[in-house]
């Protein structure tokens, strides 16, 4: 009873005893009279005085004397708080706690025994009966002070120790033999003060060592494992967290906690720094003792991984070279042999490298390519390196578990190309060459080029070769753009007269798509042109016909050089001189004057034809040239008679048919004669092209044909193994300039790119402005580099995203020993996540057949449901209870409408993990950061001696000592004593009055 009455159980309390005090004054008085009432009455009101006084003062605290709480200073924070509502009394020194003062009420009592012996039957004397009152007044009072469990403070400096030693593999013989060393030490010294002390050995998991006798040595550490006798602790591992908290058991109450550490700190389970936070919230002070370095000699392959990073595995096909990484690590120098085997047996590309290993971290690259899709399991494996004639030394190594790594790769179909060749008899050289290289080339002339990127999904890379932009209409263009920078696609451009600015790609997505533009300097050399439009601006070409004719005529204009000449003559039944022959610099007055281009009349070729010829028969010009557009018929007298007098004056006709409406045999002659180019076109919107095409073609600025040998300016990954240094000239490309950003790798000896590439959004988009025939390339298809050099072109540009093909998502692993933790972002081609999917994770042994794998077959360690942690995002935890090579695969099933059977699949994921060996192999350096840590926390220190942290300085353990043991005793002598008194008569009779 420490808790205060409320204010109803006060005054129920108040009345009944009211009550009951009357009933006893009025049963007093006619017992005795008032001889009996009066010592009754004093009774009740000395027990009411008392009882509200000693209420007042212990339970509603109306006034409180210092002297009840002059202790409370003195107990600490711990018992301050468990004693809050007690008393505390400081006596000479002492204090005295008093836990539920409200039971001394009892004392209160005391009076109503006055008038139970008065009423007294027995004939005891008068001096016994106040004995027997004395007694039984000492005997409340005891009862009521045991009942308020009174205590006296105390305090002492007694240690509970705990000992955790590390004896896991990475903890060398040496380590802990001097940590034996120690603990004998240290139990002397708590055995010598009075300290509890228990041992805990650990690795992966905690053990108790259970001490002998004191003179007895301790048993060892670490067993010796044999086949018949294994040691019960796993050393493959080290949780420092499950040391520490198996240790919080082992302290005895009310003493000073301390717990010493034995570590190198590399931890491979658990957080040691997290329970540390915990264990000082539970009064723990951990000191570390770190283990020192290791002298012993170490070889070990840290990690074999694919060169470039995780990504590399998801870009992995079927006769694409790949590169190894090896990373062997060694803390002294010696000579060793690695060996490379590829599901087995000996790596065929490469398979064992001799080395003279320095100490610390050494990089060996070895170079692989899978010959068929599935799983390839990789092994790194070090072996002492054979001498001629002499035994091989051995290793100089301490572990070796740790002398082998294994990493699993997942090697998909061959690469897809969709190849479009502009001239049909050339293309079997690459297409040939890319077929040895083990990728699949699909090729198709210009008319079979998609119209939408989904229909160019299926395809890793697009190819366009020789093609000219007259040919490829603007929502092809348009898919080969989306394509790449949406869809992760990749795109090369290979070099031609019909390529680039020679076929008419200014202005066009697929200039603004690729890293060079297709704007060059004039030559020196160059001669300047004289150009003359005869547009025709009949009545059928009303409307789009005509504007389109005008921007064609302004975009000639444009691309010009300034020096060039240009004039516009347009024609009906006669001709109309728009623009006399004049410098293309004077561009505003050019753009203004074809905007007065206006339809109307019939259609007369020979007068536009003859104006021409007049404007450029004594023009200064070198080259002279007559582009004549019509959608309509014309007579043929007098035409090519006068085109052939152009030509023998060096003057040159092409012509262009627009729509069904125009004369294709008439035109086709005026070309012929004219030693032009005819083209026709049924599509309006390609005359601005054709135009431009024409006027590039003419001019020849852009085609340099000359023997051209190619420079290196950056050395990257496609060049590697090509040997490019040792290529024969090429005959001639297409003049480029780079753009800023783009990524330049070869050059001509003008500085002009000859390969050029960048990133656009998610793919890829390439130049390469030589061509890959027998015209300009003729010497590099007899040249062994050829095919090589366009298989890494193409393995290096094409598209590696999986997801982006529908085959699957993402998958990402991250490995927290011994947890695996998976995700899968599931987006779709559109960039939705999609969050309905029931997916499933499995963890696969690549032991199996690779292919076997790819079909959904194979050795499944586990499978797990993986959850919806976020749109599109799924996740799984698994524990891997053993070490090895794995595959994962995610499957992505849609939701069935029968729970009892599972949707169709829609997608899988594929991954792969390797864990060669546990992480406590990797011979570590003592990770003495993370050790300092620990023991900052729990306010411990670095020590190099156990018996250091046994050191309590001025902190002491605060106890309250039980008083109420002994009062019971006495209680219980009074009470004997009482019935003692009652039976026995000392002092003789009393006269007793009836």
């Amino acid at each position: 009873m420490s808790a205060p009455l409320v204010g109803n159980q006060l005054g129920l309390l108040g009345a009944g005893y009211l009550l009951v005090s009357a009933a006893a004054c009025v049963l007093a008085f006619r017992r005795g009279r008032l001889a009996l009432m009066l010592p009754t009455l004093a009774a009740a009101l000395l027990c009411a005085l008392i009882g509200s006084g000693g209420y007042g003062l212990l339970g509603l605290g109306l006034w409180a004397p210092k002297w009840l709480s002059s202790g409370r200073e003195l107990l600490g924070d711990s018992l301050r708080g468990a004693s809050f509502d007690g008393l505390v009394i400081a006596l000479r020194g002492r204090v005295v706690v008093i836990e539920h003062p409200l039971w001394l009420l009892l004392v209160s009592l005391v009076p109503w025994l006055v008038p139970g012996l008065l009423v007294s039957l027995t004939d005891m004397s008068r001096r016994q009966l106040w004995l027997q009152l004395v007694t039984r007044s000492v005997l409340l009072c005891g009862l009521s002070l045991a009942l308020s469990q009174p205590s006296l403070l105390g305090e002492w400096q007694k240690l509970s120790v705990v000992a955790l030693v590390d004896v896991s593999d990475s903890a060398s013989a040496t380590q802990l033999a001097s940590t034996t060393k120690q603990l004998e030490t240290l139990r002397e010294e708590t055995h010598r003060r009075g300290d509890d002390l228990h041992i805990l050995r650990f690795a992966a998991r905690p053990r108790l060592v259970t001490l002998p006798a004191p003179g007895v040595p301790l048993p060892p550490l670490r067993a010796i494992q044999s086949p018949t006798q294994p040691d019960d602790i796993d050393r493959s591992g080290s949780n420092l967290q499950a040391a520490l908290q198996m240790s919080y058991g082992l302290h005895a109450p009310g003493t000073l906690r301390r717990t010493i550490l034995f570590s190198d700190g590399n931890q491979t389970e658990g957080d040691v720094l997290g329970e540390a936070v915990a264990a000082a919230r539970r009064k723990v002070t951990v000191s570390v003792v770190p283990y020192a370095a290791s002298s012993a000699p170490e070889v070990l392959v840290r990690e074999l991984r694919m060169s470039g990073g995780p990504s590399v595995d998801a870009q992995l096909k079927v006769g694409a070279p790949f590169t190894l990484e090896a990373e062997v690590y060694s803390n002294i120098a010696q000579s060793v042999r690695i060996d490379l085997l590829q599901n087995g047996t000996p790596n065929p590309e490469d398979d064992h490298r001799d080395i003279e290993l320095q100490p610390g971290r050494n990089i060996l690259r070895f170079r692989s390519e899978p010959k068929s899709p599935g799983a390839l399991t990789y092994m790194a494996k070090l072996l002492p390196k054979p001498t001629t004639g002499q035994p091989s030394q051995p290793l100089q190594d301490t572990i070796a578990d740790n002398n082998q790594a294994v990493l699993s790769v997942l090697a998909k179909g061959r690469p897809r190309v969709l190849y479009i060749e502009g001239e049909a008899s050339a293309k079997g050289y690459l297409t040939q060459a890319l077929q040895r290289e083990n990728i699949e080339v699909e090729t198709r002339g210009p008319h079979g080029m998609p119209s939408s990127a989904k229909e160019l999904l299926p395809f890793d890379l697009v190819l366009l070769s020789d093609v000219s932009a007259t040919l490829v209409s603007q929502a092809q263009m348009l898919a080969i753009e989306s394509y790449v920078r949406d869809l992760g696609g990749g795109f090369v451009m290979v070099g031609g007269e019909n390529s680039f600015g020679s076929g008419g790609y200014q202005g066009t997505q697929l200039e603004k798509l690729l890293p060079v533009r297709f704007e060059q300097e004039k030559k020196r050399e160059q001669p300047s042109l004289g150009l003359v439009l005869c547009i025709d601006r009949s009545a059928s070409m009303n409307g789009p016909k005509l504007e389109l004719a005008k921007d064609a005529a302004r975009a000639t204009a444009e691309m010009l050089a300034p020096d060039d000449l240009i004039g516009v003559v347009a024609f009906d039944s006669q001709a109309i001189p728009l623009v006399r022959l004049q410098r293309a610099q004077n561009r505003i007055r050019i753009s203004t004057d074809i905007a007065r281009l206006t339809a109307g009349g019939g259609t007369q070729l020979l007068p536009p034809l003859n104006e021409a010829y007049q404007q450029l028969v004594s023009a200064s010009a070198k080259i002279k040239h007559v582009i004549l557009l019509t959608d309509g018929q014309a007579e043929y007298q007098g035409l090519l008679e006068l085109t052939d007098q152009m030509v023998q004056n060096k003057i040159t006709v092409s012509t262009v048919g627009v729509g069904a409406g125009a004369d294709q045999t008439l035109l086709t002659a005026i070309a012929e004669h004219g030693g032009g180019r005819f083209y026709f076109t049924q599509d309006v919107s390609s005359v601005p092209k054709i135009f431009t095409k024409e006027t590039t073609q003419v001019a020849r600025s852009a085609l340099i044909e000359e023997r051209v040998v190619p420079k290196v300016s950056k050395f990257v990954e496609l060049l590697d193994g090509v040997q490019i240094e040792q290529a024969p000239p090429l005959r001639g490309y297409v003049s480029t300039k780079a753009k800023p950003l783009a990524e330049v790798i070869l050059v001509s000896p003008l500085g002009e790119p000859l390969l050029a590439r960048w990133r656009q959004g998610l793919g890829q988009a390439v130049a390469f402005t030589s061509d890959a025939k027998n015209r300009w390339a003729v010497d590099w298809l007899r040249w062994p580099g050829y095919a090589k050099f366009w298989a890494q072109l193409v393995r290096s540009s094409m598209r590696h995203d999986g997801q982006r093909s529908g085959h699957g998502y993402e998958l990402q692993t991250t490995v927290a020993a011994p947890f695996l933790r998976v995700r899968v972002d599931a987006v779709s081609a559109d960039d939705r996540f999609l969050s309905g999917l029931q997916t499933d994770l499995e963890v696969i042994s690549p032991a199996s057949d690779g292919i076997g794998l790819l079909a959904g077959k194979g050795d499944v360690l586990l499978r797990k449901p993986m959850s919806l942690t976020a749109p599109g995002r799924y996740e799984a935890e698994v524990r891997l209870h053993r070490v090895g090579s794995f595959l994962l695969r995610a499957v992505h099933r849609s939701p069935s409408p029968n729970p009892a059977t599972p949707g169709p699949v829609v997608a899988e994921s594929w991954g792969t993990l390797s864990l060669p060996y546990p992480r406590e192999y990797l011979a570590l350096p003592p990770d003495d950061a993370l050790l300092s840590q620990v023991a900052t926390l729990t306010s411990g220190k670095t020590i190099q001696q156990a018996t250091d942290a046994l050191v309590a300085g001025d902190e002491k353990i605060r106890y309250l000592r039980a008083l109420w043991p002994p009062i019971v005793m006495v209680t219980i002598g009074l009470l004997l004593l009482d019935v003692l008194l009652r039976r026995l008569r000392l002092f003789g009779f009393r006269p007793l009055s009836l």
